[in-house]
C-alpha cells in the first residue's frame, strides 16, 4: 500500500507537470491524493502516528474547498473521518482510549475548519472580484476583463465557420459636452450609451467601456458580414437624449483553429485595428461606421 500510495503522487504530480489540469484533471489529482493519504495512513504499522497522518486530509480539502464543490468537500471529510476513526480504535484496542479520542478530536477538527474557512474567504472575497471586473459608472466590462472575456467568448465550441468580431466605439466631441453643460451630464451620457450598447448588440457580446468615452465590443458571428449591423449602434446613440454621436471602427478575424491557438496575442492587434477605423470614421465626419476588414490581411501572417 505504501508503494500505491507513493505512486499515486507520482501520478498527481504529474499531471500538473504536463500542463494545467482540466476540472475533470483536477478532481483525478485531488481523489488520487485522498486515496495515497488513506493508503499511507492504514499501512502505516504505529496507529498514533497513522491518525496524526490524517491531517494531510485537511490540506487536500482545503484544495477541494478553493478549486471545487462542497460535496467533493465532504467526500473527502468522510474518507479522513472513516480512516482516522479506523485507526484511533486500533489505538483504543492496545488501551490508549483517552488519547485516541484526543487525537482523533483534533484531526476532525482541523480537516473541518481548514476547508470552511477557504469557503468563507471565497464567499467574503466574491463581491469584490466580481466588482473588481466593472466600470463603476456604467457597470459595464472594463478593459482588463474585456481581454479575459473575449478569450473565453473564442474558446467555446461553435459549429461550421465563425468570425471574430472587434469593435471600438468613441463619442464624438464629449469634451465639449463636459464644458458645457458639466461633468455630471456626460456621466449621464455614458450611462446612456452603455445602455444603448447592451441593447444593440446581442446576448452572447463582450462590452466594456475602456477609459474615457471609448467603449470595445467583441462577439462571435457566423459571418464577417455581420461588420455591417455596427451602424445600428451610431444610430442607437444619435437617438439618446443625451445629443451625442459616436464614430465605430470594427475588425474581424476568422476562428480557424491554427489562429484560436494564437488569439491571445492577437486580441490586442484586433483592437488596434478597430481604433484605426474608428479613427478614420472620425475623419469623415463622425456619427459613422468605418471597417477595417480582415486582420490579417489575405497573404500575410500574424
Amino acid at each position: 500500500m505504501m508503494w500505491f500510495a507513493f505512486g499515486g503522487g507520482l501520478v498527481g504530480a504529474a499531471l500538473w507537470v504536463w500542463r494545467w489540469p482540466s476540472r475533470t484533471q483536477s478532481v483525478t489529482f485531488a481523489a488520487l491524493t485522498s486515496a495515497s493519504i488513506a493508503a499511507i495512513c492504514l499501512a502505516y504499522p504505529d496507529p498514533l502516528a497513522a491518525l496524526l497522518g490524517c491531517v494531510a486530509f485537511a490540506t487536500n480539502g482545503a484544495y477541494l474547498a478553493f478549486f471545487h464543490s462542497t460535496r467533493l468537500v465532504l467526500a473527502n471529510f468522510a474518507v479522513a473521518a472513516l480512516v482516522g476513526g479506523g485507526r484511533a480504535l486500533s489505538m483504543a484496542a492496545d488501551g490508549r482510549t483517552a488519547l485516541a479520542a484526543v487525537d482523533l478530536f483534533l484531526v476532525l477538527q482541523i480537516n473541518i475548519v481548514m476547508p470552511l474557512a477557504i469557503q468563507v474567504l471565497l464567499r467574503a472575497l466574491q463581491g469584490d472580484l466580481i466588482h473588481a471586473d466593472l466600470d463603476p459608472l456604467t457597470g459595464l466590462l472594463n478593459r482588463r476583463a474585456f481581454r479575459r472575456q473575449t478569450l473565453d467568448l473564442i474558446a467555446r465550441r461553435y459549429d461550421g465557420d465563425r468570425y471574430l468580431i472587434v469593435a471600438l466605439v468613441d463619442l464624438d466631441d464629449f469634451k465639449s459636452l463636459n464644458d458645457t453643460h458639466g461633468h455630471l451630464a456626460g456621466d449621464r451620457a455614458l450611462v446612456e450609451v452603455a445602455a444603448a450598447l447592451r441593447a444593440t448588440t446581442s446576448p452572447t457580446a463582450v462590452i466594456a467601456r475602456s477609459g474615457g468615452e471609448e467603449f470595445l465590443i467583441a462577439d462571435v458571428a457566423p459571418s464577417h458580414r455581420l461588420t455591417s449591423a455596427y451602424q445600428d449602434i451610431c444610430d442607437a446613440v444619435a437617438a439618446l437624449t443625451a445629443r451625442v454621436t459616436a464614430s465605430v471602427g470594427t475588425v474581424y478575424t476568422a476562428l480557424d483553429a491554427p489562429r484560436r491557438r494564437a488569439m491571445e496575442s492577437a486580441v490586442d492587434h484586433l483592437v488596434a485595428a478597430a481604433d484605426l477605423a474608428m479613427y478614420t470614421a472620425k475623419r469623415k465626419g463622425g456619427n459613422q461606421c468605418h471597417h477595417f476588414g480582415a486582420w490579417p490581411a489575405p497573404g500575410t501572417t500574424t
